[in-house]
Formats: C-alpha cells, structure tokens, sequence
C-alpha cells in the first residue's frame, strides 16, 4: 500500500467520526431553536387572544388561513392547581386546507378572569413546515459535509504529494542504483527532514562505492599477482617430472600438486575475467549471430564431452544478432552449454531453442529443482556439485547478461533444467 493512500484510509476515519458528531449536534441545535421560534409564535398569539379575550373585544377567526388553532374553556379552581400554568405538547389535530390531520405544537395556558373565574386557553399551530424545513437542511447539510470531505481528501493528497516529492525521487534513485555506477541525486528541497536524507542516502552510497572500489582492487590485483607465481610453480614441477631419478611415488605426488595448481590458475584466470566485466573493460561491441557462436560450441564442446553420450538438438526459428561484445557472448554460450553437459546424465538430452531474441538450453540431469536463488551466486555447486566445477560458470553468465543488458533466468519443468537467457 502507497504511503498516501495509507495517510488518506487513517484521515477519513477522524473526519467520519468529527462531521457525523458535527452533524448530530447540528441537528438537534436547529430542532430546539425552531421548536423556541414556533413556542414563541405559541407563546404571542395567546397573549393577543387572551388580551381580546379579556377585553371583551372579539376573537380571531381561527379560519383566516393560517392554520392557528384554539379554544378556550372555563375549568374548576381544583384543576388550576392540579394544571401548569403553561405547558407544551405535540398531537395531531385535522386541518381543514390539506383535509387531513397533520402533527402540530400545543400550548395549554390559564388565567383568571376578571369576574374570579379561571379559564384554560389552548393554542395549537402546525409544524409540517418546520419538518419540512429541518428534513431540507439535514439533506443539503449531508450532501455538503461530504462534498467537504471529499474536498478535504483531495486537497490533503495533493499537498501530501506534492510535499512528499522528494522522497519518492530517493526511493527511484535507490531503485536504479547500480554498484560500480553512481550517479548523482538531485532533489532538492527545503524540507529538513529530507535534506538529512538526501545527505545519509549520498554518504551511505560513497561507503559502498569505497568498499566495492577496495573489494575491486584487490580481486583484480590479487588475481593477477597470482598468475605469475602459479605458473612458475607449474613449470617447475613439469621439470622434476622429467627428471628420471624421481621415483613413481614422488611421480604421482607431483602429478597431484600439477592438477591443483592447474585448477589454481583456472580458477585466478575465471576470476580475473569476472573481475573485468565488472569493471566494464569489455567495451567494444559489434554486430554478433548468436546462431553461429552456438554452433561453434556445440561442434566443441561434442568432441570434449563423447563419452557421455549426450544428444544435442538445435531448434532455430530466428536468427538472433546482438550488438555486444564479442568475446563475452562467446564466453556466454560456453558456459552455458558446457553447464549443461557438466551436469547432464550420462545418455541424457540438451534442447536449445533460438526464437524471437530468447536462447533456452534445457538439459536433463538431477531430478530435483536447483535453487534459483542462489543459483547464480559465485561458488555455489548445489548439493550435487561436480568436482570439476568451480561453481563460476553461471556466476559468469550473469555477469555477462548484465553487462550486456540481457535477462537470464532458471526454471525445471519436465524433469529439465533450463535456462533461459532474453533482450
């Protein structure tokens, strides 16, 4: 989940509970002050009623379209005690205009007459309106409250955007950063909490580049540095195998020591390879037909590996011509086939397909997946490693691909491993 969408999901919950809260109070404020405003229209129209009453003047018609209602009765001095002075009620009374009954504000009031009589004045008006009114404003005040809302969230998100730019170009800078190729980050803002960012994300990137460029350094040099006194070692004991007073133990002692120096110098040769590519020395391309380099290895690598008896298919449906090095794609397609006679069975299968920018070597040999997440990574062999493998052969492969900005992936299906390398 993106950052704001989870800021906007934790600012609609407080504003649902803040305008609903808002909303209820609003409700019962303007029904207590319209309930005053129709008490008092109660409260005046009796009094003129009582006045006339008292006067002797006549009364209003209680049919003059205004819907008011009353009438008056004497009562007993008892009830007056047992009545309030002026009490309020809601009931339905008939309204003789609409011919139907209809909820209407009762006002009971008594008084006393001049003659010492005591008498009960009822007052009645019709509220329909007043709901009337109250229902319209809740109605726009609910369609107002969440058009506010959605003006509010809106608004939040475009200054929370707005105000997070920055980092988000961290965050696409971090994505494609690539060790070896640091590139400056450019973001700048006046916010100080994203300037310390910027600041730890640049020292933090120098420190690796130093640790990469040392680590770097000292493969390569390292790797170097060691092919001279490997091969010397080497030659010196091709010529104590040729001396005659050795004798057919030491032979085979020395016969030892020559093969695991060989592998020495294999391996400081692969990794100083590695170490090249690495460091983009590889930089000139030309127009290269994988077809053609494909073949090549096959017609090999067939030779090296006869023993084992291992039936090679070549299926193309495209020609496929890079633009890249040539030496690195010729040391892609070796590798490659040779991992997959290294690991094949004996009378086993390989399958390459060439077909629209996509090379697959599917080959037979363990009967469970590999692990491809660690598949790649330098010196791994997996638990049925080869002794003859120095477990840099797909370490290689990779390096290649990302030099020469291609995809490699693995995956088993059908009792095959293959591998699968694309634009």
């Amino acid at each position: 989940m993106k950052l704001t969408t989870h800021a906007i999901r934790n600012l609609i919950l407080p504003l649902l509970l803040i305008f609903g809260v808002w909303s209820v109070a609003f409700y019962f404020i303007l029904s207590d002050e319209l309930i005053d405003e129709v008490d008092d229209h109660l409260g005046v129209y009796s009094e003129h009623i009582m006045r006339q009453w008292l006067s002797g003047e006549a009364l209003p018609d209680s049919t003059d379209g205004s819907n008011n209602t009353y009438y008056i009765r004497q009562i007993m001095p008892e009830e007056v005690a047992m009545d309030k002075k002026v009490e309020y009620e809601y009931k339905n009374i008939y309204i003789a205009a609409k011919l139907e009954d209809e909820p209407a504000r009762v006002m009971h009031t008594i008084f006393k007459h001049n003659d010492g009589t005591w008498w009960k004045l009822t007052v009645m008006t019709p509220v329909y309106e007043r709901n009337e009114v109250i229902s319209t404003i809740l109605v726009a005040t609910l369609v107002l409250l969440i058009v506010m809302m959605l003006v509010i969230i809106g608004v939040f998100a475009w200054v929370f955007v707005r105000h997070t730019r920055p980092l988000y170009k961290v965050l696409h800078y971090l994505d494609s950063y690539a060790i070896g190729k640091p590139q400056e980050l450019n973001n700048e803002t006046n916010v100080t909490e994203f300037q310390q960012l910027n600041e730890s994300v640049t020292a933090c990137i120098q420190r690796i580049e130093e640790v990469y460029e040392r680590e770097r350094r000292f493969i390569g040099d390292a790797s170097h540095e060691l092919q001279t006194p490997l091969a010397v070692c080497q030659n010196r004991i091709e010529l104590m195998m040729n001396d005659s007073a050795m004798t057919e133990q030491q032979m085979m002692e020395l016969a030892k020591m020559y093969r695991t120096i060989g592998e020495l110098i294999r391996l400081n040769k692969t990794l100083l390879f590695l170490s090249k590519i690495e460091n983009n020395q590889y930089i000139e391309h030309t127009e290269v037909n994988l077809n053609s380099k494909i073949r090549h290895q096959m017609e090999m690598l067939a030779e090296v590996y006869e023993s084992k008896e291992i039936t090679v298919r070549l299926y193309e449906k495209d020609q496929w011509i890079l633009c890249a090095n040539e030496e690195l794609l010729t040391s892609l397609v070796s590798n490659l086939l040779r991992n997959a006679y290294l690991h094949n069975e004996a009378h086993g299968t390989i399958d390459i397909y060439i077909k629209e920018e996509v090379l697959s070597v599917a080959n037979t040999g363990d009967a469970e997946a590999l692990d491809a997440s660690r598949l790649f990574d330098r010196f791994y062999r997996g638990q049925h490693g080869k002794k003859n493998s120095n477990g840099l052969g797909l370490s290689i492969v990779k390096a290649i691909c990302e030099a020469s900005h291609l995809k490699v992936g693995y995956t088993f299906e059908q009792g095959k491993h293959i591998f699968t390398v694309s634009r």
